[in-house]
């Protein structure tokens, strides 16, 4: 018999809030208050790394500070803007995450960021994540399966019956290695072309009975729907 869906697992930037465009404006402004050689191509080629990374990579292009200093401040200003400006969810997030819990699907969060920037996203969702997987809990990183392996195990299921959903080629690397139903919704980078994923434009439109679909085409090895 075909698993059926009991759980979804999102992914954070990119995929549930459009924060990305958050993220590099803030790198931009830190570094040029350093005066270091940062563009908007680099927040991109940022995108789903963990944040230790992306201090690093700033670091080397002349931002002076530690890697742990970095990734505090980096976080701190996040926080503050999703404060100040709120919380830019993508399209069709919240209808989907509403119907989701209306159905009884367990949700989990599972992102590579952390602490008061997570803290005050999650603060608006009224209870809807059964569980919170941040970066700073596990040892590897996207693409590294880990941290979805860590969601799955603190929500009670087993991997066959998760589908995941995420926006960069690190995170689909990532639930592809954990083995749970791949979902890619690209957004500001590219995610090459693979046959294991399913791909879908937008979430607008997409309710649990489509993921449903989608997860059970996937678990048996049929066509990929949605593609």
């Amino acid at each position: 018999m075909t698993p059926p869906l009991k759980a979804v697992l999102w992914d954070l930037d990119g995929t549930l809030i459009d924060s990305e465009t958050y993220w590099i404006r803030t790198e931009l402004d830190i570094a040029s208050e350093h005066g270091a050689a940062w563009g908007e191509a680099d927040g991109l080629a940022a995108v789903g790394q963990p944040l230790s990374h992306t201090a690093e990579m700033m670091i080397a292009r002349g931002v002076r500070s530690t890697v742990a200093d970095l990734t505090t401040e980096l976080l701190e200003r996040m926080r503050e803007l999703v404060r100040t400006r709120g919380v830019p969810y993508r399209p069709g997030v919240t209808e989907l995450m509403s119907g989701l819990r209306d159905a009884g699907v367990l949700q989990g969060l599972v992102t590579m960021s952390f602490g008061g920037y997570v803290d005050a996203v999650v603060a608006g969702t009224s209870g809807t994540f059964g569980v919170v997987q941040t970066g700073d809990t596990v040892a590897r990183g996207k693409p590294d399966p880990e941290i979805y392996l860590r969601a799955v195990s603190s929500l009670g299921v087993e991997v066959r019956h998760c589908l995941a959903i995420e926006d960069s080629p690190s995170g689909v690397g990532a639930i592809l290695a954990a083995g749970v139903t791949p979902v890619a919704v690209p957004f500001m980078v590219d995610i090459p072309h693979d046959d294991r994923l399913v791909f879908l434009p937008s979430l607008e439109g997409i309710g649990v009975d489509t993921l449903d679909v989608i997860h059970r085409e996937w678990q048996r090895g049929g066509p990929r729907a949605g593609r």
